[in-house]
């Protein structure tokens, strides 16, 4: 499929370094592709770019082959929503998402048909049309802000952290919902945010900005199961970063941990970080790989140890297992009903299959 959005080498300077040094991305026509930085100065910076609030001190920015260099921000087909939504205050639910209708020109009756679409699509009852922003819950104004971008018409919907606004457990819930429009709409989509699993939940490509520069592109299940670094395997969510030694050979790799009962294992080549070398490493190991041993099932590696926590997670528990020679200990989702009780204290034993651990350089 060609490309729809093209970013070619875009750079944006700060007063103590590069804001954003070189980021080159494209992006196919329907795509959602999510820009992860943890501070988010250069993920912004894509975005004011591409809504030309900003210019590059160098690069392009290219739609359907087309440079938007000479092009206002209103002329680009480009809608955003940002962390604030910015809806118009002295305008009910039903204003605000008719005003970018009316400005492209649309007739009564037009507008009457679209903003039903909107509204059916957006979740947003005839009760919240005649409304005030300021008397919309923090989702409800999400809704609206949404059904204003994309009544719009977009050739590019940018989103800036769209889900700011909800607290932590309504923007997961809300994540489906986003990338259910994304679906409906099917707009090529630029998300930018700080939240790396919020990402991996609705894009189909992820770029990690990381000072500035391009610290790792891919697919979700790429940057959750083989991440370029430690940090990046943080920002996915909950992980196991077990220090090791290693013995890189042709086909495999020998690893040594007195925390491993029989003291070493092995992983073959493509369970390993390209740069490793023999030496220290470390082993990352998801909690959801990590499962109770109980002489019954065969694994790859296993590790005693003392519970030392138990943290109940919807239909099962997280629990840490302290290790003599690893006091930070490993983390395991277990099912419950568990096969016997999760007492602090108790003496366990985990195991993991090779196929489920990632070994990355020890820094």
């Amino acid at each position: 499929m060609p490309t729809h959005l093209d970013l070619r080498d875009l750079t944006v300077g700060g007063a103590t370094g590069p804001v954003l040094d070189g980021f080159s991305a494209s992006l196919e026509r329907g795509a959602l592709y999510a820009l992860v930085a943890p501070d988010m100065r250069a993920a912004d910076a894509v975005i004011n770019l591409v809504a030309g609030f900003a210019r590059p001190q160098h690069g392009r920015i290219l739609l359907d082959g087309k440079d938007l260099g000479l092009r206002g921000p209103g002329e680009r087909g480009v809608m955003t929503v940002r962390p604030n939504l910015a809806l118009f205050p002295h305008l009910s639910s039903l204003a605000n998402i008719a005003f970018p209708l009316e400005q492209r020109g649309h007739d009564r009756d037009e507008i009457k048909n679209r903003i039903d679409r909107l509204t059916e699509e957006c979740g947003i009852t005839p009760e919240m049309l005649a409304l005030l922003p300021e008397a919309l819950s923090a989702e409800q104004k999400l809704r609206v802000a949404l059904a204003r971008a994309l009544g719009g018409e977009p050739e590019v919907l940018l989103l800036e952290q769209p889900l700011h606004s909800l607290p932590p457990a309504a923007r997961r819930a809300f994540l489906p919902e986003l990338k259910r429009l994304h679906r409906q709409f099917g707009l090529t989509t630029l998300l930018a945010t700080n939240d790396l699993a919020e990402a991996m939940a609705v894009a189909d490509v992820i770029s990690v900005l990381v000072d500035g520069k391009e610290a790792q592109r891919g697919k979700p299940e790429e940057l959750f199961g083989r991440p370029a670094n430690a940090a990046i395997a943080r920002l996915a969510g909950p992980c196991n970063l077990v220090p090791i030694e290693i013995d890189v050979l042709d086909t495999k790799v020998m690893l040594r941990s007195a925390m491993l009962q029989t003291g070493s294992g092995d992983v073959g080549r493509d369970r390993c970080h390209l740069s490793l070398s023999s030496g220290p490493a470390q082993m990352l190991v998801r909690p959801e790989a990590v499962r109770l041993f109980l002489g019954i099932r065969r694994f790859d590696m296993l590790a005693e140890g003392a519970i030392a926590d138990v943290m109940p997670r919807g239909g099962g528990a997280q629990i840490r297992v302290t290790i003599e020679s690893f006091p930070p200990g490993i983390i395991a989702d277990v099912p419950l009903p568990a096969p016997f009780p999760l007492e602090i204290g108790r003496r366990i034993t985990l195991g993991w299959n090779r196929a489920d651990a990632f070994l990355l350089p020890a820094n």
